[in-house]
């Protein structure tokens, strides 16, 4: 039976094709905040209709931390995140030491300074926050590096790394297929990349798209099936899932 929010939604909305999968078994699904949005029959994926340009997310890229609170970074969590990054960098050592890193939307740096401190030959990180690169320099290894660019302007430096990694981030893009492919350029063929967002179809939540987080700030939302699929056309393979309490999948895939 339709939600409320589905009968909302009119022929009108239009539709496309699946940018995950290409299916063109997609119709319309939801609104959220005002946005339309569209799932796929196929390989579950839900995602904002019509795709938000660049220039609409750019300076939502700008808003981290708690800007409710009169802080644009929560530089009062500093020894609670740094201890975070620590265990999942413990978790994921065998993967990045001796070897060069990166984290791609780093955020505040705390993954890059754990991944340094755990082992990493070199640990870069790369974010479109000028205020959390300032943050991450200011705050952890001397020898951890942080690039304020995007992928894209990144990419033109030439370097290449054995494991990446990127945490809640790639829901919040625009073009995602264009995101991943540039992970497939930063990593070398038989490294790692390590990716965590947030499961839809948790199995201790359900599908309930009121329950989700709202437009601009999120353009999509995975499953496992779909994430596989994205990963597997970019040149990667799932080798390693991670069971999760959270509505929040993990997984680890290596570049083919």
């Amino acid at each position: 039976m339709a939600t409320e929010q589905q009968k909302k939604l009119s022929p009108q909305d239009g539709v496309r094709d699946c940018p995950v999968c290409g299916s063109s078994a997609t119709r319309p699904f939801t609104k959220k905040n005002g946005y339309s949005f569209l799932k796929c029959k196929n390989c579950e994926l839900v995602f904002i209709h019509p795709e938000l340009p660049p220039g609409d997310l750019a300076p939502l890229y700008s808003e981290q931390g708690a800007p409710e609170k009169g802080s644009r970074y929560p530089y009062d969590k500093m020894e609670h995140r740094r201890q975070r990054a620590m265990v999942r960098a413990m978790r994921l050592a065998k993967y990045f030491v001796g070897k060069d890193a990166i984290d791609v939307g780093c955020g505040g740096g705390y993954m890059v300074d754990a991944m340094k401190r755990r082992g990493a030959r070199t640990a870069v990180g790369l974010d479109l926050d000028p205020e959390a690169i300032k943050f991450a320099r200011d705050h952890h290894h001397p020898e951890a590096i942080f690039y304020c660019e995007s992928t894209g302007e990144f990419l033109k430096r030439g370097m290449t790394f054995d494991f990446g990694h990127s945490s809640q981030v790639i829901e919040h893009v625009g073009n995602f297929n264009d995101f991943v492919a540039d992970w497939a350029q930063l990593v070398r063929p038989g490294g790692y990349f390590f990716l965590k967002t947030p499961d839809r179809k948790h199995w201790r939540t359900g599908e309930h798209p009121e329950t989700w987080p709202n437009p601009p700030h999120y353009t999509q939302y995975f499953s496992r099936k779909n994430i596989v699929i994205l990963l597997e056309k970019h040149g990667f393979a799932v080798v390693k899932t991670f069971f999760n309490l959270k509505p929040a999948m993990e997984v680890i895939a290596r570049r083919q």
